[in-house]
């Protein structure tokens, strides 16, 4: 059998990489579209949508990692059930009647850690704020419906992380 010389074989590798990102590329933007126009609970219902948007094949892994790249999370919608949402657009549309400061009930700490507790569904926004307006002190923040968890980076300074999301929440 005939070897492809090195340069065509190049060539070939580079043209299915860009079909492979192309392809990628479409099924984000598809997933971005879906989430936008409907509210799914499930990554099984979205994974079906997908399939009847073009993509028959797609697996729920690659769903689940498409949510991820798009900063997709649950949160609380009006009806109270927990639907996937981009948390970047809800933090983009934060208006004047739904503020980080109007999402915020409390901000409490120990010798360990600093929790911010929220109106339920706010969490997720709330963290991907502190995460977005990255700050020293802060390690990381960790959000589940109506608390955020954030860990300082040395315990040592837990009053100076806690002072620092109190600054970063006070800016937004």
């Amino acid at each position: 059998m005939p070897r492809m010389p090195a340069r065509r074989c190049r060539m070939a590798k580079s043209l299915s990489n860009a079909g492979e990102i192309a392809h990628d590329t479409a099924q984000l933007e598809a997933c971005r579209q879906i989430i936008a126009r409907h509210c799914y609970s499930t990554q099984e219902e979205i994974r079906r949508e997908l399939a009847h948007f073009g993509f028959p094949d797609i697996s729920q892994s690659t769903v689940s990692r498409l949510l991820r790249r798009l900063g997709v999370a649950k949160a609380q919608n009006a009806s109270g059930k927990k639907v996937y949402t981009i948390v970047d657009e809800q933090l983009e549309n934060v208006d004047s009647t739904h503020s980080i400061h109007d999402m915020v009930k409390s901000v409490e700490h120990n010798q360990q850690l600093v929790l911010i507790h929220t109106t339920p569904g706010a969490a997720t926004v709330v963290a991907r704020m502190l995460d977005r307006h990255a700050n020293p002190e802060i390690m990381g923040a960790v959000a589940g419906n109506d608390v955020v968890l954030v860990a300082p980076r040395h315990i040592s300074r837990t009053r100076q992380t806690l002072e620092a999301v109190i600054r970063t929440l006070k800016a937004h």
